[in-house]
């Protein structure tokens, strides 16, 4: 067990690729990570040269991938631009829908931010571009759309415009008020007499629209009312139509019938009562000096006739009126009552006595 045996190790030739499979005596250990050949050291070459061109190729369809959408951007069709516009705009609304308020308000933070930012870093002539671009592309979109979906846009712009004006405070908006007058004068300081005159134009345009608009409007309200009117008018006469047809149906019973009796005592009671002589009798009125029947006159005492000559007929009218029944004296029996009261008609009696 105390001897020693020797152990031959083997050499191989140099052009071997191969790591030493087998191992070492500590006193020629060495890692297997240092050991290598001509051969690996060629794979190790190869995998970097194609790991190499295998970036290359991806960054280069990336700038193609790039270059293209950059082209199609620059020249796209009116449809196909405002298609993808209405596509992101709905893809950036379904994402705000899923997110919670407070990340919505944070992301329009930083997007306003950002925007500024961009602005205040922007030359004049590039913001000139920038709203030159802007108008066209307005202007590309208005006159894609239709009249319906240019109300609907109109209409959502305004109630836009209100709630960010209802979020302003009194200084905010006096602020908006001063910069929206500057910009007015300075545009009309800087336009030519041609963009003047377009401007004219166009405010006359957008003037005669927004009247016309009013007027449909007001038109479409009384036609509204009319109709309401009308309808309501027809349902009234049919009502009423309906309420005369329903006692002449009912009316529609066996005929001849018979009286009832009440119905006869209560006409022979009310002829007996006209044709009495307590109703037929007459009296000479002490006013108009006509005769007039008893029961329209009415009984007035002569100490409540403050000036009771009054009532004596004018000598003059003797003359003037033939046969006419004068007023001897005011204590005559033919003429005023055993009570002292002369007789008056109802409506005279009232407004002498008042």
């Amino acid at each position: 067990n105390n001897t020693l045996t020797q152990v031959r190790i083997p050499e191989f030739n140099a052009d071997h690729n191969e790591i030493q499979p087998f191992q070492v005596p500590s006193t020629v250990i060495t890692t297997t990570n240092e050991i290598t050949t001509p051969r690996i050291k060629c794979r190790l070459q190869l995998e970097e040269t194609c790991a190499t061109v295998e970036s290359t190729i991806v960054e280069h369809k990336r700038m193609q991938a790039r270059e293209r959408m950059a082209a199609k951007r620059a020249a796209p069709a009116p449809e196909e631009a405002e298609r993808q516009r209405i596509l992101a705009r709905e893809r950036s609304a379904a994402k705000i829908t899923v997110l919670a308020p407070e990340v919505v308000e944070r992301k329009r933070a930083l997007d306003r931010e950002r925007s500024a930012a961009r602005r205040a870093a922007l030359t004049p002539e590039e913001i000139e571009r920038q709203r030159a671009l802007n108008r066209e592309r307005n202007a590309v979109r208005r006159a894609a759309l239709t009249s319906d979906e240019l109300e609907q846009q109109q209409a959502l712009n305004r109630k836009q415009m209100a709630a960010w004006r209802a979020t302003l405070t009194s200084k905010e908006a006096e602020q908006q008020r001063t910069l929206a007058v500057d910009r007015s004068m300075a545009k009309r300081a800087t336009a030519t007499p041609i963009d003047a005159e377009e401007q004219r134009v166009l405010a006359r345009e957008r003037s005669t629209t927004r009247r016309a608009a009013r007027e449909s409007e007001e038109a479409k309200q009384q036609q509204t009312v009319a109709y309401k009117t009308t309808r309501l008018q027809k349902t009234g006469k049919q009502k009423q139509t309906v309420m005369k047809r329903k006692p002449n149906q009912d009316g529609k019973a066996d005929w001849p019938k018979p009286v009832d009796m009440d119905c006869k005592v209560n006409c022979l009671k009310n002829f007996i009562q006209h044709m009495s002589m307590d109703s037929l009798a007459e009296s000479v009125c002490g006013i108009c000096n006509v005769r007039r029947f008893k029961r329209d006159l009415r009984h007035v005492p002569l100490s409540k006739i403050p000036s009771i000559e009054l009532l004596k007929i004018h000598p003059d009218l003797h003359n003037m009126i033939p046969k006419i029944q004068e007023i001897n004296s005011f204590n005559s029996n033919g003429k005023f009552h055993k009570n002292d009261d002369i007789g008056f008609t109802s409506n005279q009696d009232e407004r002498n006595v008042d």
